[in-house]
């Protein structure tokens, strides 16, 4: 390893670009062949993940099947579990000829998608246009706008875009800057909620003019409306749930935008570990011109006062008050018309009870209101693992519904006439990241297990409650869709995924594995992705994909293929070109127990890697193919961070790292202080968690990749490479202009392609 100093910074990017794109040995053309293939995965699988679009009826539903030159469009009766084709293939076919005055694409249905627009009116997008066909004559006209508008309204747009909703920007308050969101429909149809000009603005559907709610708003008094949760709107459409931010004092990063004509200086909030953070004052805004009423929820400074929902009869808004360390919680009712809030519900962790990630950001809220309004079901941790418990709006416990030594992830839906919760759950000990759909009575009693098979089952229940579509896979087996009743019954299968265009290619199966902890007790599970071609005769080089992250999971849990599969589909074609790629997720990460989560807490940095590692050495000594002299790491975001602890606290295993938009300094974002504490209180697990006071130990190969633009850690990625230019360590480092916490288009394609050749380089197959 040299130890001459070596900066490869701005100055050095064209150099490392070439460099790392640069013919390699290794992987002859029938690998890179494979290795763009398994990219588009979905393409090369036939019948994949079946979504159901249910019809108005609520008893039947349609998909799509077939490739765009052959496409049929099915309606299954759920009743029968019959299923027909949706449209008389040469009726609509000649009536789109008549109409489009030529033939369309293809041999079977022309468009994907389809709305229904009356009992018998069906309307669709072809060639850039909408139209309409009328089931019973097979007659396609244009979908034409009114022509009562008089010019003044015409201006203000067509019909389309009157009843579409438009993008906005918002400010995250995360350190990622503003955001593109989308407005948000009221229930009765009749307005569209959004902010400009940090002011609460509503569009009207019937003519598209813009009211704005309030005027108040400032740069450093903003509102904003919620549009990523629950929807803001009343169930009545006449109020809508917002909040107005106080940023005054918030650490506020510059940031710069170089490729516009004139560089242009922005700033973006940011709260760091310990530092002021945005204030949040939650309101009700009344759309008829009324004041906005304050909702009374005491103290908002160093609390997150997260919307929850709004009670059926528009009275009152559920809200979640956590505290800064996210260890309480009061459950909040607020009249919506006083502003008055009571207690319902408090409950404390010893360590945390949620993240911002989880609740914050929406992703996970654990309150689901009854439909009637009477009460709440309430996921907690409390017992040590995730379960449901129902609640009378007093705060008065009704009933436990869940119990066992499993967490339940999500409920699916409340059936209150029939007296069932419907909820997903990690129920089996045997495979406890295999997520079931499960159904237990409202009053509390035993539960019953609807899916069966292995495997992580996504569940779409029928607008009647009366069947449900389970589409399931493991990380080897290809989805299967069936339809059952919602006893758990099996109506019939409805799809099987097709493998036989990848078989001709090439595929192995992808394996799992049990493995231990470093503790010597724990399981671990492992997901490895193998090459197409596979020979156990031969040595093969390793690469983990990590995160680490404890928010979330990184192991692959069921076979992905197609849009948003992202890491997922990318290891898969990794593997094509002879390499055994291998994820896991260790402890400290959810999904499981509240002591395999809790593994994190005042912990950071101290057992991550010694889990990572040692899984891989276990697996080394069982599975002769495996290279352990070639070992490599990549990951992004908290993945980078724990990358470079690879190659700072197993140097001796992982030889070679792609860090990319990397967090390596905790004090850099208040998002560490649910596991870490206030950095006053704690300033030693602080610096435990910091990855730059490694750079000395840093061994091996090390690219690091950000964006000029990623606010939260551009800056950390900075100090990390001055870190190892001090102490003389050759690193490579490319950074990308426009780009924040996450490539995307040319710059992901490109991303990727370095990563890809980085790793060839140094860990030859």
């Amino acid at each position: 390893m040299s130890r001459t100093p070596c900066w490869t910074g701005l100055l050095g990017l064209g150099l490392i670009a070439a460099s790392a794109l640069g013919a390699q040995a290794g992987p002859d053309s029938t690998h890179w062949a494979r290795f763009r293939a398994y990219r588009e995965l979905g393409g090369l699988i036939d019948d994949m993940r079946l979504v159901p679009q249910w019809l108005p009826d609520g008893a039947s539903f349609w998909y799509t099947q077939g490739s765009p030159q052959d496409r049929e469009i099915l309606r299954v009766d759920v009743a029968t579990g019959q299923a027909s084709p949706m449209f008389d293939g040469p009726r609509l076919r000649a009536a789109l000829t008549a109409a489009l005055r030529g033939e369309p694409a293809g041999r079977g249905v022309p468009f994907a998608r389809f709305a229904m627009v009356g009992p018998d009116l069906v309307q669709f997008e072809l060639e850039g246009r909408r139209w309409r066909l009328d089931l019973t004559t097979y007659r396609v006209t244009p979908a034409v706008e009114p022509e009562a508008y008089s010019d003044a309204l015409r201006l203000l747009g067509s019909e389309r875009s009157r009843v579409t909703p438009h993008p906005f920007w918002q400010e995250s308050f995360f350190g990622i800057g503003e955001l593109q969101l989308m407005e948000r429909l009221s229930p009765d149809g009749r307005w569209f909620a959004s902010t400009r000009d940090y002011n609460l603005a509503v569009r009207a559907t019937v003519d598209g003019r813009t009211t704005m709610l309030t005027t108040d708003g400032t740069a450093d008094t903003r509102w904003i409306v919620e549009t990523e949760q629950s929807s803001p709107w009343a169930p009545n459409g006449q109020r809508l749930f917002a909040s107005k931010v106080d940023t005054r004092g918030v650490t506020r990063i510059p940031t710069v935008q170089w490729l516009k004509p004139q560089e242009e200086l922005q700033e973006v909030f940011s709260a760091r570990a310990g530092a002021l953070q945005p204030r949040f004052a939650p309101h009700v805004v009344d759309i008829s011109g009324r004041a906005p009423v304050a909702l009374a929820v005491g103290e908002t400074r160093d609390t997150y006062v997260v919307f929850l929902g709004w009670t059926p009869d528009s009275r009152t808004v559920m809200l979640a008050k956590y505290n800064r360390l996210m260890n309480r919680v009061d459950v909040l009712a607020a009249d919506a018309t006083t502003g008055e809030t009571r207690v319902i519900l408090t409950e404390t962790s010893r360590t945390f009870l949620t993240n911002q990630h989880e609740v914050v950001s929406g992703a996970d809220l654990p309150f689901t209101m009854l439909p009637d309004g009477t009460g709440f079901l309430w996921r907690s941790e409390r017992d040590g693992w995730d379960h449901l418990y129902r609640y009378d709006l007093n705060g008065t416990l009704v009933a436990r519904l869940t119990l066992g030594a499993f967490p339940v992830i999500e409920v699916a839906r409340i059936d209150q006439r029939a007296g069932w919760v419907y909820y997903r759950a990690n129920g089996d000990p045997a495979r406890p990241y295999d997520t079931h759909l499960y159904r237990v009575p409202l009053t509390g009693g035993r539960s019953q297990q609807l899916t069966q098979r292995a495997g992580v089952h996504r569940v779409t229940l029928s607008p009647s409650g009366t069947h449900f579509v389970d589409s399931y896979s493991t990380p080897a087996e290809l989805p299967r869709t069936e339809l059952r009743r919602v006893d758990g019954t099996l109506v019939r299968e409805l799809r099987r995924g097709d493998l036989g265009r990848l078989q001709a290619l090439g595929y192995t199966p992808s394996r799992e594995y049990v493995v231990k902890a470093a503790d010597g007790v724990t399981d671990l599970w492992v997901t490895m992705h193998l090459p197409a071609d596979f020979d156990s005769t031969r040595k093969y080089p390793v690469v983990e994909y990590i995160y680490g992250g404890p928010q979330t999971l990184a192991r692959s849990l069921e076979f992905e293929a197609g849009a948003g599969t992202g890491q997922s589909a990318y290891n898969r074609a990794l593997a094509q070109l002879g390499f055994v790629v291998v994820t896991l997720d260790a402890r400290g990460t959810p999904g499981r127990s509240k002591a395999f989560h809790d593994a994190v807490f005042h912990n950071w940095g101290n057992y991550e890697i010694a889990d990572h590692a040692g899984a891989i050495r276990q697996l080394g000594a069982r599975l002769p193919f495996l290279d352990l002299s070639r070992v490599g790491i990549w990951g992004r975001s908290w993945g980078a961070h724990f990358a470079v602890r690879g190659l700072a606290q197993a140097g001796d295993l992982y030889r070679v790292a792609s860090a990319e938009f990397p967090g390596f300094d905790p004090g850099g974002g208040d998002l560490y202080e649910v596991y870490l504490g206030m950095p006053a209180d704690h300033p030693e697990l602080y610096d435990a968690a910091n990855v730059i006071r490694l750079a000395p130990k840093v061994r091996g190969k090390l690219l690091l990749v950000s964006g000029l633009n990623d606010t939260g850690t551009m800056r950390e990625l900075a100090k990390m490479s001055d870190a190892l230019v001090q102490v003389g360590f050759q690193h490579e480092l490319m950074v990308y202009a426009n780009t924040a916490h996450s490539p995307f288009g040319r710059v992901a394609t490109y991303n990727e392609d370095l990563r890809t050749q980085f790793l060839l380089r140094h860990l030859t197959p």
